[in-house]
């Protein structure tokens, strides 16, 4: 997704351009496939997100680079008209080094009832294209005629697989050359004795009775089999291509049922001559999907076995891989520098996307990843010349790499595509949050990077910190945290100042300071939660604290605001969080007592919010009666327990209706406002105006005895 030239998101589909040099790994079996002289399997193995469909279309790209045949013509329209011209009578010579490609997802056939076919139908489909493109380069005299006829008996047989397994779970077992297909005349018969609808026999009949014909003679599944290997071949002669490569992916995504019909297939199609299948899959998920798909037959073959044979079958899995997996690959996990490198590359391409410069990075990059032992990152130096005159852009997001790369690569253990979604994660809170009106200068990248850093891999202290916020959203504990003073600091600085055009000497030298990046150990972090300062001792926040940009000083709120569709236990609202004691102070004088404790914690500015939330309560009360209004006396007992209210209270009082007060509004009050307080005065002027103003006598009194 665009805007611009600037990416909001990046995709997460496969890639053909390496930015992690798994292209020697696609190179390797480009090669295995040429060199080799029989039909053969290749897996291609790693986690989730390792970049396994890549390495697939990698050896796709580098497969059609060298081929002869463009295999994406038409064939839906049979033309054997067009033969008439042709000239050749002779097919030609050609010792041809093609290949014909299959790409067939296999997750995209989960709903199909049965994948086998799915997966022949598909490499059927793809040989039938290369064979008429060759006819139709060559103008063979009765080619297309001829392709069709054997396309034709190839289709018939796969039909006949699939209607037998449509039939019913009997039939399934045609498709493996376990039962007769005399089966499908004994159902035809059957339909024709047990339903009555002459209309639905003929329409049930109808279904099969294209792909049968009465007869005595039986016919196996084994030579329905032995049929389509036949007539493929033939098929695929006419091809005129050297291999069949079939890639196969997503298949750790599927039900175990979808998985193995479609290792059954590949396991027909490598008895057939010049196969190549390079099935991408986490190796673990394929051996679930055995142990799920075949359970009675490990159950009932080691329930009574001795132990040591128990765990031979317990290895059924593995040798079912090892006999269709002949050459298993294995993507290596990235080390954190090579993670390092490719966050780089992620957050320069969503400026840039797939620009010249870029690809020119790309190419350094994976030079230095021929020697991963003696790994560099790239340099300032190297960025620039690559980049060029696009290097202005994207300095700030270079900053955010330098600055999140090592935290996210340690916690996403290098995975590619868990790393991207972190980068598409920080892309898309930045441009909602600008949507939604958010300022530039309220939400910087750079500190929401560093703010999901703490969300996604430290959770606690991200939901403790905040509560940490004061009224302002700013952690003072922050404060005592240094900026760091290393070398990388001073590249950040550099790439910061680009009229200096690379000369360091030319940048300012930052103020040095004690600890050297370190939290001061002569200062005390202040906390409003003593809980919160155990975070502050842990080694991963110090290391996150450490990480630039410095948050001392800076209003938290709207990052917490941006990152708020995981989860509400921030606040939207003032009184959000402070529900809870809002709840409280309103529920009277003993409820309020219970959570004395948490009412000293509160931050000044939120015992503030609290006293002005629930004193308006007062408004919508009867204040007429006698008895002390509940919320009345949760107030008096809140300002008891935090004397800085006092003042609030006394002025409060002062925009009652003093003509409509009950007896209450007299007396109760030494103990929140002592006869010491400064605030007594506004107190004594809000007795006298209810002595002024009441016209009731018995108030009037209490109200002039009041007045001290």
């Amino acid at each position: 997704m665009r805007r611009g030239d600037k990416r909001m998101i990046l995709s997460d589909n496969e890639t053909s351009i390496d930015r992690l040099n798994n292209m020697a790994i696609a190179k390797t079996i480009v090669s295995i496939i040429k060199d080799s002289k029989d039909s053969v399997s290749i897996g291609v193995h790693g986690d989730w997100g390792a970049g396994k469909s890549s390495v697939l279309a990698m050896v796709e790209a580098e497969l059609n680079s060298n081929s002869v045949l463009d295999g994406n013509s038409d064939i839906d329209d049979w033309d054997e008209t067009e033969e008439e011209e042709w000239e050749n009578d002779e097919e030609t010579k050609i010792d041809s080094t093609d290949v014909v490609i299959v790409r067939f997802n296999s997750w995209q056939y989960q709903g199909f009832e049965d994948a086998k076919i799915a997966l022949m139908s598909a490499i059927v489909s793809q040989v039938e294209k290369k064979s008429k493109h060759y006819y139709k380069k060559h103008k063979i005299k009765g080619g297309l005629r001829k392709l069709k006829e054997i396309g034709g008996k190839v289709w018939t047989n796969l039909d006949k697989l699939s209607i037998a397994k449509s039939i019913g779970k009997t039939a399934v077992s045609i498709a493996t050359g376990t039962a007769p297909l005399a089966i499908i005349n004994s159902m035809a018969n059957h339909i024709k004795e047990t339903v009555t609808d002459k209309e639905k026999v003929e329409e049930l009949i109808g279904v099969i009775g294209g792909l049968i014909k009465d007869t005595e003679t039986e016919t196996s599944g084994y030579k329905e089999m032995e049929e389509f290997r036949k007539n493929f071949n033939d098929l695929f002669r006419e091809a005129h291509a050297e291999k069949l490569v079939v890639l196969i992916d997503d298949l750790d995504r599927c039900l175990p049922r979808v998985a193995i019909e479609t290792l059954e297939a590949v396991r027909m199609f490598l008895s057939l001559d010049n196969a190549a299948f390079i099935i991408a899959a986490d190796d673990l998920m394929i051996r679930y999907s055995v142990i799920e798909y075949f359970p009675r037959i490990i159950e009932q073959d080691t329930e009574n076995q001795d132990i040591g044979t128990k765990i031979d079958y317990n290895r059924f899995a593995d040798k079912y891989l090892e006999k269709l997996i002949q050459i298993p690959l294995h993507i290596p996990r990235i080390g954190i520098a090579e993670a390092q490198l490719y966050i780089m590359l992620l957050l320069i391409e969503s400026e840039l996307s797939e620009s010249d410069g870029l690809k020119s990075l790309v190419n350094i990059v994976i030079n230095k990843l021929h020697k991963p032992w003696a790994l560099e990152q790239l340099s300032t130096k190297e960025i620039k010349e690559a980049l060029g005159d696009s290097y202005s852009r994207v300095v700030g997001n270079i900053a955010i790499a330098k600055s999140i790369d090592k935290i996210l690569a340690e916690n996403t253990n290098g995975n590619p595509r868990n790393i991207k979604r972190f980068v598409n994660m920080l892309l898309l809170r930045t441009e909602v949050s600008y949507n939604r009106g958010f300022a530039k200068e309220d939400l910087e990248m750079a500190v929401l990077a560093k703010m999901m850093l703490a969300e996604q891999y430290n959770g606690e202290f991200y939901k403790a910190l905040a509560a940490e916020l004061n009224e302002d959203g700013v952690c003072l504990a922050f404060e005592v945290c240094a900026e760091k003073d290393s070398p990388e600091k001073i590249a950040e600085d550099e790439e910061h100042a680009i009229e200096t055009e690379g000369d360091p000497t030319k940048l300012p030298q930052p103020k040095k300071r004690s600890g050297g990046g370190k939290v001061e150990k002569s200062h005390k972090p202040v906390v409003r939660h003593e809980s919160f300062r155990k975070f502050l001792e842990q080694e991963d926040v110090k290391a996150w604290m450490e990480t630039e940009p410095s948050l001392a000083g800076r209003d938290l709120r709207p990052y917490f605001f941006a990152c708020a569709e995981k989860n509400d236990f921030f606040f939207s609202s003032p009184e959000e969080r402070l529900r809870e004691l809002i709840s409280i102070v309103r529920g009277g004088k003993f409820n309020v007592a219970n959570k004395k404790e948490e009412i000293l914690k509160l931050e000044n500015g939120d015992a503030k919010r609290l006293f002005k939330i629930v004193s308006q309560d007062i408004f919508i009360r009867n204040v007429s009666e006698n008895k002390t209004p509940k919320v009345v006396e949760g107030v008096r007992k809140l300002v008891e327990f935090r004397v800085e209210l006092q003042e609030d209270l006394a002025g409060f009082l002062l925009t009652l209706p003093f003509e409509k007060l009950g007896i209450w509004a007299v007396g109760g009050w030494d103990a929140c406002i002592p006869k010491s307080s400064v605030a007594r005065s506004k107190l004594n002027q809000f007795f006298k105006e209810i002595e002024i103003n009441s016209t009731d006598d018995m108030i009037k009194a209490a109200a002039k005895k009041a007045q001290v």
